[in-house]
């Protein structure tokens, strides 16, 4: 069975999930998701992974994704050592009120997600990229590509929520110190 189709129209062009929706509110969204993500504000150097400016974005994105885990891992230590030690002067240093302990146990839970996370993002990210299947991004739809943007800004959103916590914690040291 043959389908005719009318002479002045076209077939619908499939939009491609890594580029940014056209409501500017979502478009506005999607160059914060990209930022946060991939540190650009748009995917377009997904066009072709085979080109050296790929390369170069995964280089710098292996070394974002290391420098973010070395931060956790000192922000996670700063929350460890606040949680398991006293007061070594109670007037001085009054970290043992509730409050305060549950400043430092978000900030312990985050820097810890932060790092499990970043391990794991940099894991893949240096490994997928020797793959084949790095030409599938252009194909993917945009939920997939949202969920991954999602996945690659997830360690940097909970260092983000651990260090802001830690400040809170040891801003709140200081208001009690005066």
């Amino acid at each position: 069975m043959m389908t005719s189709m009318p002479v002045n129209s076209s077939p619908k062009v499939l939009e491609n999930g890594y580029q940014a929706p056209n409501n500017p509110i979502l478009r506005l969204a999607f160059k914060i998701l990209c930022v946060i993500a991939v540190s650009r504000e748009s995917l377009d150097h997904w066009e072709d992974t085979k080109k050296q400016e790929w390369k170069d974005h995964v280089s710098i994105m292996v070394n974002r994704f290391q420098n973010t885990n070395i931060t956790a891992g000192l922000v996670l230590a700063t929350a460890t050592l606040f949680l398991s030690s006293v007061p070594p002067i109670e007037h001085l240093m009054a970290y043992n009120f509730s409050i305060s302990y549950i400043f430092a146990m978000v900030s312990f839970g985050a820097a810890l997600l932060s790092v499990i996370s970043g391990s794991a993002v940099l894991v893949i990210y240096e490994t997928s990229t020797a793959h084949k299947d790095m030409e599938t991004l252009k194909c993917m739809p945009r939920h997939q590509v949202i969920a991954l943007l999602l996945w690659l800004a997830y360690p940097s959103v909970c260092l983000s929520i651990a260090t802001c916590c830690l400040f809170v914690y040891l801003y709140r040291l200081l208001l009690v110190w005066q």
